[in-house]
């Protein structure tokens, strides 16, 4: 029998509204999960403000908790176990879902957008993106899972090695993590560039060999004393609105390559190309996260997390009951006056 529960969704620009709704009934393969955490990401907030259409479910999608229940055929977790949540849902059996990509599944879903995601009291989710967390993480911690998992992908589509040196634009939680996966694969150095103080003390701390300005004149004579050649890779991770696109090209060494992790808010108007032309630059376009050879980003990303917690339990700065969430919303908004790197919702 399908269970109301409590969860919240947007309700205009800058609104959020907590009311019941009649969960669906879980199927053989589906995991029940007690939604523990639940952090506030970028994606969330450009729909809060009206930038992106606001969906009809419950969002959220940064997730962790406790298995409740399981389906019949779900086999690799149990009631009580600590889990997190990859919040894709696709077919398994198209030529990209087969391939590890299924990023790109043309009948892909996703918690919080086409099913209710984990802004609620319980979140239903495909068994094959429940993964047991280890004992050393937290369960805040493990909810950091999905946006380190973006990173890594960004990271691995890059193919960052020992050789490199690494600039990160953008110390927003997606940059922050960018640097720990970038040492995590081994690069040389890693440079990011910070608007807040506090964002360049958590890049710091996250193993950034130093934090640039971000203003572009400044940044650009900073790198030239860091890096003279230039660095080999460039993760822009801030979006299209902020015009660190272009910037990203143009800051990139010769035969660099450049990923495009921050989200598309605004079309991206002007771009001049010549310099990856005349450079040979290699774009990549990171959108999410997937599997690459025999391994999901999701599995990395926890191993990732579990092999030093406490560098990146630091991250949750905010916490705030479901019942608060229009708060946290705006603390997670209104970063400079709050001190805030990830706001997680959280069942304390």
């Amino acid at each position: 029998m399908p269970q109301s529960v409590m969860g919240a969704f947007f309700a205009g620009e800058r609104r959020l509204v907590l009311k019941r709704f009649e969960q669906s009934t879980p199927g053989p393969l589906d995991v029940v999960i007690q939604v523990k955490a639940a952090g506030v990401c970028g994606s969330d907030l450009h729909q809060y403000l009206g930038r992106w259409s606001q969906p009809q479910y419950a969002p959220g999608h940064e997730i962790a908790g406790l298995v409740t229940d399981v389906g019949a055929s779900v086999t690799h977790v149990a009631p009580g176990d600590r889990v997190c949540v990859e919040p894709f849902i696709y077919c398994g059996s198209c030529c990209y879902c087969r391939a590890g990509r299924y990023f790109m599944c043309p009948d892909m879903g996703f918690l919080s957008l086409t099913h209710h995601g984990g802004f609620a009291q319980e979140v239903i989710a495909p068994a094959y993106g429940v993964y047991r967390l280890p004992d050393t993480l937290s369960l805040e911690t493990g909810a950091l899972a999905e946006p380190c998992a973006v990173a890594v992908h960004a990271v691995r589509l890059a193919q960052v090695n020992p050789a490199d040196a690494v600039l990160v634009l953008g110390a927003g939680i997606i940059g922050l993590m960018a640097v720990a996966a970038a040492r995590h694969f081994g690069a040389q150095n890693v440079y990011i560039s910070a608007r807040h103080p506090h964002q360049a003390q958590a890049a710091l701390q996250l193993g950034a060999d130093g934090v640039l300005s971000t203003d572009p004149d400044q940044l650009s004579r900073e790198l030239k004393e860091c890096l003279p050649e230039g660095p080999d890779v460039v993760m822009e991770a801030v979006g299209s609105f902020a015009g660190t696109f272009q910037q990203a090209i143009d800051l990139a060494g010769k035969l660099a390559r450049v990923v495009l992790v921050g989200g598309n808010t605004q079309p991206m108007e002007g771009i001049d190309l010549e310099p990856v032309i005349m450079k040979e630059l290699v774009l990549y376009g990171s959108g999410c996260y997937s599997q690459i050879g025999t391994r999901r980003d999701f599995e990395i990303a926890i191993e990732m997390l579990a092999a030093d917690p406490a560098r990146f339990e630091a991250l949750v700065t905010h916490r705030f009951g479901l019942c608060d969430i229009q708060q946290a919303f705006e603390t997670a908004l209104d970063k400079k006056a709050s001190g805030a790197l990830k706001v997680m919702v959280t069942d304390a």
